[in-house]
């Protein structure tokens, strides 16, 4: 069971300190860096509706940098779902940042075959969200939605690529 402490620092105990993590960032000196995440889609970790799934509770998504493109990599084709959002969700948890700032509406059709690349460089098209090429304005954590019906099987990496100013 987590909980959120009175300064604001989420807290969990029990079995859920024990869930590997799932992604991180790179390390790197230049201005380009990288945060990856391994996503297995299933219905139990991720079901459809209007929840936004924060993806790691110990990655955070910087703000005053300047999101270059978002990729995404097939390792296991998925199965059943339609579509899903990659956003960005305040550090309180609850105030969505931006619903589809990094992929809008990711079909099925570009999760197949494995080993499937799609990089989204541009808002609005092929499935870019609304924050590439821009910069972010506060620190949040990146989360998932899965829209209209559940995925049954998959897994995806999916890359960030930002710029630090």
């Amino acid at each position: 069971m987590a909980y959120m402490d009175n300064s604001g620092l989420y807290v969990k105990i029990g079995p859920e300190t024990a869930v590997p993590s799932t992604g991180g960032e790179y390390k790197t000196y230049a201005e380009l860096r990288e945060i990856e995440f391994t996503l297995n889609f299933t219905a139990a970790a991720f079901p459809f509706g209007a929840t936004n799934y924060i993806i790691n509770d110990n990655v955070f998504f910087p703000k005053s940098v300047r999101v270059q493109e978002v990729e995404t990599y097939v390792e296991t084709a998925g199965v059943a779902g339609t579509t899903f959002d990659l956003g960005l969700i305040a550090t309180d948890r609850t105030t969505v940042l931006a619903q589809t700032g990094f992929l809008a509406a990711f079909p099925l059709a570009s999760f197949t075959p494995a080993g499937a690349k799609v990089i989204a460089t541009i808002p609005g098209t092929a499935f870019g969200g609304t924050l590439l090429g821009t910069t972010t304005t506060q620190t949040g954590y990146i989360c998932l939605r899965v829209n209209t019906s559940n995925f049954t099987a998959g897994t995806i990496k999916i890359r960030i690529r930002y710029l630090r100013d």
